[in-house]
């Protein structure tokens, strides 16, 4: 199919194609969208994976040293009876002028200026037993463990880590002074130690406390506990204390990505959140884990496991903020889309133009007929035609009656609207193939392709009879509109299509002589005259 046949075809279904169009460019951007859309929730999950992952790995590394303590702690609490109940630090122990407590805060550095941690327990050292004595020793025998354990987890690793004996004392790492904070009551009653004793962890599993506000002015924190056991009694519990900040500041990585997330533990209690405002949802708190992402009315809601802490990380998607982030992220398309629906609608445009003017320059502007340029032309590529393949062609000139005397007596524009009703039964008489053109004033031809001379006669008588018969009084025009025709097929002898336009308009002047209102053949075709 040319070019100029495909734009013909364009314009002939305008309105199709802008529909068909439309629906494509429709089609794109929503696919686009979606594509989007998918990829949105694609590297958010994998933003919250990572600081799953992280949280994960921290708790990992605190329960790794929480182990080594552990392990370290419970053989050396189970020698007690081989230790020095009268070593040097502990004859740095120091009652408390309250008499409530005693501390070791003259031991702050430590030997070689090597920082310790801090022992205090309830009552006066007067009344401390042997056992007693000998197990504070094995704890501060242990406080390069403790250290190490607090500085290899980095800084925002762990804020406390300390061990409180079932003999109502408390070491505490790093240092801090006595009367910051010291083993008392509240100690007892605190959620460390309620989780930690058999009462409420007769199995003795490490566990973590829900979150609380730390006594020594930490802020809100929550602690890992580990329970201890020396040939079977319970001896105490080790704890490392990890604020809810330190849980924050792990997952803040992620906090570039959409929506928030919140790390809930086991008690359906928030522990640590990207976002300061409330939660937009209670029921976040008890969600279980998801594979996929729940889609809500309001929000995209996904919760992820953190293996081994028993804590759920929640990530909360708002619908609107996402909508808003494929919106922008989709403008470039809807840009590119516009920018190609305006290029296409200025082609389309163009080719309106284009076919209207090549339709100017073939068309007769009253009647919508072939003009005369329009017609040599055709007339051209069908003598070619038939020298070439021997294709015969027929023309029938057409001439109205007394045209003159409608203009005279009815007006130019009636008779103009003659011209019109003419070439609209012209065209309705003919095959596709066949065409009309005007050669000036009321001269018409019919144009007609592959078609002999009786065919042509056909057609003539037919458009005559059709012409005759019109009721014309329906457009303001008395009596009867009549044409007298002449038909000319080409013949071997002929030099050019001009002959048989020739011998066409010779045959209609003989039906002018012989009385209008009938057809004539070209008496070289015709063995006869033919008169009809």
């Amino acid at each position: 199919m040319t070019r100029s046949k495909v734009g013909v075809y364009v314009l002939a279904h305008r309105r199709a194609m802008r529909f068909a169009l439309l629906l494509l460019l429709a089609t794109l951007l929503g696919v686009n969208a979606w594509s989007i859309y998918t990829r949105a929730l694609i590297l958010a999950d994998q933003g919250v994976l990572r600081a799953a992952g992280q949280i994960e790995q921290h708790f990992s590394h605190v329960f790794g040293f929480l182990d080594t303590l552990r392990v370290e702690t419970e053989q050396e609490l189970g020698s007690l009876d081989k230790l020095d109940a009268a070593a040097a630090s502990l004859q740095a122990l120091q009652d408390d002028p309250s008499g409530q407590y005693f501390q070791l805060d003259s031991l702050k550095g430590g030997a070689g200026g090597r920082q310790l941690g801090n022992l205090t327990g309830t009552g006066r050292i007067a009344t401390l037993d042997v056992a007693a004595r000998r197990e504070m020793e094995v704890v501060v025998g242990l406080s390069p463990l403790f250290e190490a354990a607090y500085r290899n987890l980095d800084v925002n690793g762990v804020a406390w880590v300390y061990f409180v004996s079932a003999r109502r004392f408390i070491y505490l790492y790093p240092y801090t002074p006595s009367a910051n904070y010291h083993y008392s009551a509240i100690t007892e009653q605190g959620a460390f130690w309620r989780l930690g004793s058999p009462e409420g962890n007769p199995t003795g599993r490490r566990v973590l406390t829900p979150v609380y506000i730390d006594q020594a002015g930490k802020g809100p924190m929550l602690s890992v506990v580990q329970p201890l056991r020396v040939g079977g009694a319970f001896a105490g519990v080790l704890c490392m204390d990890i604020t809810t900040s330190t849980l924050v500041q792990l997952l803040k990585p992620s906090d570039a990505e959409l929506g928030s997330l919140y790390l809930v533990n086991g008690q359906d209690q928030l522990v640590a959140a990207t976002s300061q405002q409330a939660l937009p949802q209670e029921n976040l708190l008890n969600m279980p884990v998801s594979a996929d992402y729940l889609l809500t009315p309001n929000a995209h809601i996904k919760v992820y496991p953190i293996n081994g802490a028993g804590l759920r990380l929640v990530h909360y998607l708002p619908t609107q903020a996402l909508a808003i982030d494929v919106f922008q992220r989709s403008l470039p398309a809807l840009f590119s889309g516009l920018l190609l629906w305006l290029v296409l609608g200025m082609l389309l445009k163009t080719w309106e133009l284009n076919h209207n003017l090549h339709r100017l320059s073939e068309q007769d502007p009253l009647t919508g007929a072939m003009n005369h340029r329009a017609f040599q032309t055709r007339l051209s590529e069908l003598f070619d035609r038939y020298q070439l393949e021997e294709r015969p062609f027929s023309l029938v000139m057409c001439d109205l009656d007394h045209f003159k005397r409608i203009n005279d007596t009815l007006g130019h524009a009636k008779g103009d609207q003659v011209l019109k009703v003419l070439v609209k039964l012209a065209k309705r008489s003919l095959r596709l193939e066949d065409g009309v053109a005007r050669l000036g004033g009321e001269e018409f031809v019919l144009i007609l392709p592959d078609t002999s001379m009786r065919e042509a006669l056909k057609a003539a008588v037919r458009l005559r009879l059709q012409l005759e018969r019109l009721d014309w009084a329906r457009i303001g025009i008395p009596g009867r509109v009549t044409a007298s025709m002449g038909c000319a097929t080409v013949l071997p002898g002929d030099r050019c299509g001009e002959n048989v336009l020739k011998r066409a308009d010779d045959a209609m002047y003989r039906a002018k002589q012989e009385g209008r209102n009938r057809v004539c053949a070209d008496l070289m075709t015709a063995e006869d005259p033919v008169r009809r």
